[in-house]
């Protein structure tokens, strides 16, 4: 910074970057101690270069620029009084540029933030990289995910199943490994590591903990694992908005831990890994847990459920995603109006993936947000209603099965439960829901497919099952986008269209016919 603002001529930038730069280099050489004051005054020349450069662009577009000078002289001679050891001074006197908390969330993202990490200068060493434009990859993955089809369209193709030519069948099974492999190539062209978001989320972390009188740390794991490109940038809110509320409502008050015997400094942690078919992100945290007896109530009050509602632990924590719900006693500047765990569900949701509560009260609290792989290829197993075919994503299917008469149990004489291994579980018809003719009836006749969704479970009667297959997902266009119970479309092989299931959507749908 400071040798690039030299040669362009900013030397207010110049002289900020220089005077830091002597503190840094004191503590590299092991003669100046790092402590609280010296890291929050780093902080804050960051903060200030950042907005500079800022300035700069504004300027350079024709803008109104904003000087600086009084906030980076203050900040210059905070420096010079940290070096000289007047430690608790310095910190006092550096300057505010902006909320903490705002700038964490407003200008942590590098320059060009598109949610991809730069590489390190050292990286270049091993390979050559080259940059290019995000939709014209976004454009490579649709055309490979249109050859995939038309691939499979091409081997299923009734006119050459009865062709035996040798040949033509070596050639189509080389067709089909090198599609496989350039469709495997192409999508990993997508995923990038979530290192970039991640570390986001330390600088939060200390800001949010110095703004409500908490000791804080914050421990990552996993940051090398990849996820799809796309989702990497939609999680950036969500992860933020549950890292601030596990620092808020989570971590009690330094004098509550030490009534409890806890470590002064609270834990939170923030860890990626593959589970499956998925990827998991994982946010934990030590603090008090939550407290199901206090949700319940809260619910109640709001209208959210009935006082005599029975409710599955599993399913009481499920409802603080409610809109407008919050047991916050006080609105802070961080969070407390209820807004927010709705909008984290609907993102995560709009993903094709879920989030998973576990909390013990005054241990703790984890949130999983289980993702797939990638936004543009899904492992389903497909399914034939009536004439219709349908794609069910196979992290949501627990098994398939036939039943036998005696599992079926029929209540005023309607068959709607299904029992396998001694449990009971909802039998729900496909055909029912979608309106399909010309499907079977009868369950025994049929095939069950198990399926879960944030431990909810339910048979699907379905006519049979067509097989296993990867698809490429399709937008359904504006039109359709918000049919209950389907998540998207996809192109099989033999040239059919097939509409994606979504589970969360299906367990809607049954709770409102029930409720009709």
């Amino acid at each position: 910074m400071k040798g690039n603002a030299g040669a362009l001529g900013f030397k207010p930038m110049q002289e900020l970057a220089h005077k830091v730069e002597n503190l840094l280099d004191l503590a590299r050489k092991g003669k100046h101690r790092v402590g609280p004051a010296e890291i929050e005054i780093i902080l804050k020349a960051v903060d200030l270069t950042r907005a500079m450069l800022g300035d700069l662009k504004q300027i350079s577009e024709g803008k109104q620029g904003q000087d600086f000078t009084v906030q980076r002289l203050a900040l210059q001679e905070a420096v010079d009084r940290v070096i000289a050891g007047g430690s608790a001074e310095a910190s006092e006197a550096a300057p505010q540029v902006a909320s903490p908390v705002a700038l964490a969330e407003t200008v942590s993202a590098a320059p060009g933030g598109d949610g991809v990490p730069r590489r390190r200068a050292s990286d270049f060493e091993a390979s050559t990289v080259i940059k290019v434009d995000a939709s014209k990859l976004d454009n490579l993955i649709d055309m490979v995910g249109e050859l995939v089809i038309i691939q499979s369209m091409i081997r299923q193709d009734p006119s050459l199943a009865n062709l035996i030519q040798s040949k033509l069948s070596q050639n189509l099974s080389q067709l089909n490994r090198i599609t496989s492999s350039l469709q495997k190539d192409a999508m990993s062209l997508r995923m990038v590591p979530v290192r970039q978001t991640f570390q986001k989320m330390s600088r939060l972390v200390r800001d949010l903990g110095s703004k409500s009188g908490k000791k804080v740390e914050l421990a990552l794991y996993g940051e090398d694992t990849e996820m799809d490109r796309k989702m990497v940038e939609e999680i950036n809110d969500p992860l933020m908005h549950m890292i601030r509320n596990a620092v808020d409502h989570g971590i009690e008050k330094p004098a509550t831990r030490a009534e409890r015997n806890k470590p002064a400094t609270a834990r939170v942690e923030l860890k990626a890994y593959h589970q499956g078919g998925n990827i998991v992100i994982e946010i934990s945290d030590d603090g008090n847990g939550l407290d199901p007896e206090r949700i319940r109530k809260k619910a109640v009050s709001q209208g959210l459920i009935t006082a005599g509602q029975e409710l599955s632990e599993a399913e009481i924590l499920q409802l603080i995603f409610a809109p407008g719900f919050s047991t916050a006693e006080k609105v802070t500047e961080i969070s407390g109006r209820g807004v927010g765990m709705d909008v984290v569900r609907r993102n995560i949701e709009a993903l094709r993936g879920k989030v998973e509560i576990q909390s013990v009260l005054g241990k703790g609290s984890k949130f999983l947000i289980k993702l797939p792989l990638t936004l543009a290829i899904l492992d389903g197993l497909v399914l034939g209603v009536g004439e219709e075919r349908f794609v069910l994503p196979t992290f949501a299917i627990r098994e398939s099965l036939r039943p036998a008469k005696e599992q079926i149990h029929s209540v005023q004489g309607r068959e709607c439960m299904v029992r396998v291994r001694d449990r009971l579980f909802p039998l729900v018809r496909i055909s029912v829901l979608f309106g399909i003719g010309n499907a079977v009836e009868d369950p025994c006749q049929g095939t069950l497919v198990l399926i879960e969704d944030d431990s909810r479970q339910l048979c699907l009667l379905v006519d049979r099952l067509i097989g296993k297959q990867e698809v490429v997902i399709k937008s359904l266009g504006e039109t359709f986008r918000h049919l209950q119970g389907v998540a998207g479309g996809a192109i099989l092989g033999d040239g059919r269209v097939g509409l994606i299931l979504d589970a969360n959507g299906i367990f809607k749908m049954t709770q409102l016919e029930k409720a009709s």
